[in-house]
C-alpha cells in the first residue's frame, strides 16, 4: 500500500517529528505512483497520527501519540464488551504481576503524592462526583519508579480505552465509589509497608470491582436488546 511506502520513505530518511516530507508531486514522483494514491495515503496516515498536514506549509512527521489508537479502540470495544472484558483481563495481571517492581521502587515522596490523590478521590466520592482524573493519575503515579518505563505508559492506555469506552457506552454504571476508593488507599498503605502480597490482595480487588461493573453493563445491554426485540 502506498501508505506503506510513505512510512517507509520516513524511515529511510530518518525523519524526526516535526521534519518536513516533499512535497505531494514530488513524493509521488520519488515514490512511482499517482498523486491522488500519495493524497489519499496521506490522509490515512493523518488519521492515524503519523504525519501533519499545514497548510500552506507542507506535509511534516507527527510526533507519536497513542490518541488515534484510543479513539479506536474505544469506539470499537464499545459495541462489544467481551473485547472490553479481555482488555481489563490485560490490565490487571500487567499490574498485578510487576506491583513487586512498584513495592519495590516506591519512594516517601511517591506515597505523598498517592495520600494527596485519595484526599482528592474522598471529596468526590463525599460529593457523589467523578474522581476519575485522580484514579488515572493514581495508577500513573503507581508505576512511575519502576525498571521498565513501558508499564506505567501501558497501564495508561488501558486506562484510557476502558474510561473511554463506558464513557461512550449507552449503558448506565453505577460502581461503588465508597470501596474503590477504600481499595486504593488499601494499595496505598500495602506500598508504605514495602508488602507485596498485600498489595496484590488490594489490586485483586480493585480490578474484582470493575469486572462486576462490566458484568453489571452486559446485563443491562442484554436487557435493552430484549426490550428491543
Amino acid at each position: 500500500a502506498v501508505q506503506d511506502e510513505v512510512k517507509s520513505y520516513i524511515i529511510e530518511h530518518a525523519l524526526m517529528p516535526g521534519d518536513a516530507l516533499p512535497p505531494e508531486t514530488e513524493l509521488a514522483e520519488q515514490l512511482g505512483v499517482s498523486r491522488n494514491s500519495v493524497r489519499e495515503a496521506v490522509k490515512s496516515l493523518e488519521t492515524l497520527g503519523i504525519v501533519e498536514a499545514k497548510t500552506g506549509a507542507g506535509l511534516f512527521v507527527r510526533n507519536f501519540s497513542f490518541d488515534p489508537l484510543l479513539e479506536n479502540l474505544a469506539y470499537g470495544l464499545m459495541f462489544d464488551l467481551q473485547d472490553l472484558a479481555d482488555i481489563l483481563e490485560v490490565r490487571f495481571h500487567i499490574e498485578h504481576s510487576m506491583i513487586d517492581q512498584a513495592v519495590a521502587a516506591v519512594t516517601d515522596e511517591q506515597i505523598a503524592e498517592l495520600r494527596t490523590l485519595l484526599t482528592h478521590m474522598a471529596a468526590a466520592v463525599a460529593q457523589g462526583e467523578s474522581y476519575a482524573d485522580a484514579d488515572r493519575l493514581f495508577h500513573r503515579t503507581l508505576w512511575t519508579n519502576v525498571r521498565n518505563r513501558s508499564v506505567g505508559k501501558i497501564v495508561d492506555i488501558f486506562w484510557m480505552v476502558f474510561a473511554q469506552a463506558q464513557r461512550r457506552s449507552a449503558i448506565p454504571a453505577n460502581p461503588d465509589h465508597a470501596a474503590v476508593y477504600q481499595w486504593h488507599v488499601d494499595i496505598v498503605d500495602a506500598l508504605a509497608e514495602r508488602d507485596v502480597e498485600a498489595a496484590r490482595v488490594a489490586m485483586v480487588r480493585h480490578y474484582g470491582n470493575i469486572q462486576t461493573l462490566l458484568d453489571e453493563m452486559r446485563v443491562a445491554r442484554n436487557g435493552q436488546a430484549t426490550l428491543t426485540n
